[in-house]
């Protein structure tokens, strides 16, 4: 799975945006990239409560994040790889939160152009109905976590958008409308 930022063009530029996209040209997410947790089985899954919500900030791995699970962007800029996310209840300050996720399409791995022009398609299609402005006339940024050819392989599918605050936020940002 890689890491992509989707920043709004000409309309603002951004130093972290800069990072994680440098992470994104230097490294693979974890889960995908460090398949080594997926291939011997461990799996670091946040603690929930029975609604599936995080009850302590804690490090998941890549792959058991969820729709609804906030994370804290800000320590993920100056990493080119990740094996876990840093996830925490979203009442805790965070930056970041996975709203949408898709699966693709079994098959032969469609390319990374594909991929990543789906990713983007499907995260900006997704974001007014979760935000509550469209995606041009938001101050949020939104990236994805999509497969690579090499994650591919190991059955992921999976296409996960995450909106993300360049202020730390304590609540949802669900319907925020900004």
């Amino acid at each position: 799975m890689l890491l992509r930022t989707k920043s709004p063009a000409a309309r603002r530029v951004r130093a972290t945006t800069a990072v994680v996209g440098a992470a994104l040209v230097a490294g693979l997410l974890s889960g995908c990239s460090a398949i080594d947790g997926f291939l011997d089985g461990s799996s670091d899954e946040a603690p929930r409560d029975e609604n599936g919500e995080i009850t302590e900030a804690s490090d998941a791995d890549a792959m058991a994040v969820e729709i609804g699970d906030c994370l804290d962007v800000t320590a993920l800029e100056n990493q080119a790889t990740f094996t876990d996310l840093p996830v925490m209840p979203c009442d805790e300050e965070h930056t970041g939160e996975i709203y949408a996720e898709k699966d693709l399409a079994n098959g032969e791995y469609p390319g990374e152009k594909d991929v990543t022009d789906e990713a983007d398609a499907f995260c900006e299609s997704e974001f007014e109905a979760f935000v509550g402005l469209p995606y041009a006339d938001s101050e949020l940024y939104f990236w994805s976590f999509y497969p690579t050819e090499e994650s591919w392989e190991q059955e992921d599918r999976t296409i996960q958008c995450v909106v993300q605050s360049e202020e730390p936020v304590t609540e949802t940002l669900e319907g925020v409308e900004r």
